[in-house]
């Protein structure tokens, strides 16, 4: 038998020529089918753009809470206890205004007449010129607490809400669609779970008329429904919980439609595993660039806890927020470790999300900064306490900066990404890269063929050696090369970009 030898390598440009040549033997390799990407930027969470991570890791960036608490709060005594997470924001593309649509419960009327009566739950509506500072316009359509000099854009039942602009072919209809749930006091079936949903359509967001097909779903979706418009497909995709009679409904689950009247039946997206805790609670799903992310919540409670036990070490009815990113929308994946993105703030602080911090679609894009809305709540997911302890609601505003959702991100012993074959743009010329270096950090970039037979060879002049090292902190910037200023050379070619990384974090690149 044969002695086995190991070597080590030093991190320099010709031992990694060495210890990584293509296997040679075979000169009539079918090329396989690269990767387009053409000049979008290509975020790294996710292995479609991925082939091998050598040293490297995945780190999920949670974004920035604004330290001055949240944007929106109780004012008005119609305004009860404050907004919840189950609503939409919209930046207007026309008049770019921000819009937010969302309901509140009325705990007086529920305290008198329970949960379900029509009265308890109404829809209300906010705007904004900066996304910070909102407004209530007084819409006068519903009385409210004595006075229709308020912002209730719909009443009766309403809960749960979504809202979303149509596509042009359903512009007869209406701009705007809405989905809310409704109890059902009348179910055609004794089994059914006393819930339904309907479907309304609006002109300007504000003035709502029911869709004739009510109601379009039996059963119960107590959490936030998300609808997406997929224009590559042309249809809807509804984020929202299964049926009652499929078992635990306090899961992931989704249905699709081409009109919003008919719906495919719902399918479990979000499998638990052995980190998860007891329940995933809902899943707001927002579009960025190539990619669907979802804000995957996390209800951490003991199974007793619904029936008002006293909860154990370590399980204490909090609720926060994952991320999930999928390139579908069917078919979803999440970091490993499960990181938090959305986290609860240390109870104490008087901050209106240590008990609940549950993220809102949309995600709003600024300039160079995501702006991630999210809904707090300063108490615990506890039924049995709703309504002992003071309870309060906001909505609140944190940001991160563009594309900075995951990292590829190597430490000071350095570490390599290497991606699948890509096609270098006819037209391009640079490379980009979004990125950000420590102390004496470095991202360098070598380019390698990535075709048939080829895959994996190393151009003269395209080495590790030759790329001049990036370092700092910069959304944008444009690798280069000592002895080239152009990627002419490779332009409509099967590439491999080969990324060198130390003390620096990866979190897009794109051609140009």
């Amino acid at each position: 038998m044969p002695t086995l030898r190991t070597y080590t390598y030093a991190m320099n440009s010709e031992n990694l020529k060495v210890g990584m040549q293509t296997m040679r033997g075979n000169t009539r390799l079918i090329p396989g089918e690269p990767v387009q990407v053409g000049s979008t930027p290509q975020l790294l969470m996710d292995r479609y753009v991925v082939d091998d991570l050598n040293g490297c890791v995945r780190r999920v960036h949670e974004p920035v809470k604004r330290p001055e608490g949240p944007v929106i709060v109780s004012e008005h005594p119609y305004e009860d206890v404050g907004p919840t997470s189950f609503g939409t924001v919209l930046r207007d593309s026309s008049t770019g205004r921000y819009r937010m649509w969302t309901s509140i419960g009325d705990t007086q009327v529920i305290r008198e007449k329970g949960k379900g009566v029509p009265e308890a739950k109404r829809g209300h509506y906010y705007e904004s010129d900066d996304g910070i500072t909102w407004r209530r316009p007084d819409l006068g359509l519903f009385e409210c607490r004595g006075s229709k000099a308020n912002n209730v854009f719909l009443q009766g039942g309403i809960d749960h809400l979504f809202v979303f602009e149509l596509p042009e072919r359903l512009h007869d209809r209406g701009r705007y669609a809405m989905i809310h749930s409704d109890p059902l006091r009348d179910p055609p079936d004794p089994a059914l779970h006393h819930a339904k949903h309907a479907l309304a359509f609006s002109d300007d967001g504000i003035h709502w008329n029911d869709a004739p097909e009510n109601p379009i779903f039996y059963g119960r979706s107590d959490t936030n429904n998300c609808v997406v418009y997929n224009p590559d497909r042309d249809v809807f995709m509804w984020y929202r919980r299964a049926t009652v009679n499929a078992g635990e409904v306090r899961r992931i689950a989704y249905s699709e439609s081409e009109d919003l009247v008919a719906w495919t039946q719902p399918i479990n997206l979000m499998g638990h595993d052995e980190l998860d805790p007891m329940y995933l609670y809902g899943m707001p799903v927002s579009r960025y660039g190539d990619l669907f992310l979802g804000y995957l919540f996390r209800l951490h409670v003991h199974p007793r806890f619904e029936q008002g036990e006293m909860l154990p070490d370590g399980r204490d009815g909090r609720m926060d927020t994952e991320l999930a990113w999928s390139r579908d929308g069917v078919t979803w994946e999440r970091h490993a470790l499960r990181p938090v993105f959305i986290r609860n703030s240390p109870p104490g602080e008087d901050a209106f999300d240590w008990g609940h911090a549950q993220g809102m679609a949309n995600l709003i894009e600024d300039g160079d900064e995501v702006r991630v809305y999210y809904g707090g709540r300063a108490y615990l997911h506890a039924p049995a306490r709703a309504f002992s302890d003071p309870m309060r609601r906001g909505i609140c505003l944190a940001t991160l900066k563009r594309d900075r959702f995951v990292s590829v991100h190597a430490d000071n012993d350095g570490g390599f990404m290497l991606t699948r074959p890509i096609v270098c743009p006819p037209d391009a010329n640079e490379l980009h890269v979004n990125a950000s270096t420590e102390g004496e950090g470095f991202v360098r970039v070598a380019i390698r063929e990535g075709e048939g037979a080829r895959d994996g060879a190393w151009p003269d002049g395209w080495h590790f050696d030759q790329s001049v090292p990036f370092r700092g902190d910069r959304l944008d910037d444009t690798m280069r090369w000592s002895n080239a200023s152009s990627l002419s050379a490779f332009a409509g070619r099967t590439i491999r970009l080969h990324f060198w990384l130390e003390n620096a974090h990866l979190y897009s690149f794109r051609f140009e």
